[in-house]
């Protein structure tokens, strides 16, 4: 009977220290639970989402598409416009050839340039039609009057090309679109810059209008418009 008694109460402080232990861990992994809430915190129903979702989300609502065909086919209309009276410049003229002309167009171009800042007019006038030559001449005779010398450096062109064509009857207009890094320096009097940088190199976007009467005997195409390009 005592050893029955004494089994029992060893049997008793066993399950005692078992549940000791059970209490034990369960305290220490209720703490645990407790400081890991602490550290991440809770999600309530007043949370904000996060900022960079909220923005790349309203970000893919402004989304408008684009319909990439629309422009393409506005680009292809002109293209082929351009092509188609190319062509017909070159049944009313057989010797034009587009190549031949740009490069003509190019050098033109710097002729222009140069003979404007040495504020050369008799080249002008080869190169420009009546009314143009009339407002290059007007600015270097207003350079002139107030002492101002115009220093044009033309580093390079980069592009040159067609943008449009036309053709009415025997004349025809052919504008190129010029893309150009240059220098220019205006000076006055005692030689002191008083517009541009000789250091720095612009790069400046020209549309120029060339003109010709295709059953002329004059080969050449002169200047007749120039304005900023896009």
């Amino acid at each position: 009977m005592q050893g029955s008694s004494a089994k029992k109460s060893g049997i008793t402080m066993n399950t005692g220290l078992q549940f000791l232990d059970i209490l034990v861990f369960a305290m220490i992994a209720g703490f645990l639970l407790l400081r890991l809430h602490r550290v991440l915190g809770k999600k309530t129903g007043n949370d904000q989402p996060s900022q960079f979702l909220s923005d790349e989300k309203r970000q893919h609502e402004n989304v408008v598409p684009i319909k990439d065909t629309d422009v393409s086919e506005d680009a292809t209309d002109a293209t082929t416009d351009n092509l188609r009276t190319l062509s017909q410049i070159k049944v009313v003229d057989p010797n034009f050839d587009e190549a031949l002309f740009l490069e003509g167009a190019k050098t033109a171009f710097e002729l222009i340039l140069g003979a404007f800042a040495k504020a050369d007019s008799s080249q002008l006038e080869t190169l420009l039609d009546a009314a143009t030559y009339k407002s290059f001449y007007e600015e270097i005779e207003r350079r002139d009057h107030t002492g101002e010398m115009l220093e044009t450096t033309l580093v390079s062109i980069k592009l040159a090309d067609i943008t449009d064509a036309e053709l009415s009857g025997s004349a025809a207009l052919i504008t190129v679109k010029f893309i150009s890094e240059q220098v220019n320096v205006t000076r006055n009097k005692s030689d002191e810059v008083v517009a541009g940088d000789p250091l720095r190199v612009e790069t400046i976007k020209d549309l120029w209008v060339f003109a010709r009467e295709l059953r002329s005997a004059d080969p050449n195409w002169k200047l007749i418009e120039t304005r900023p390009g896009d």
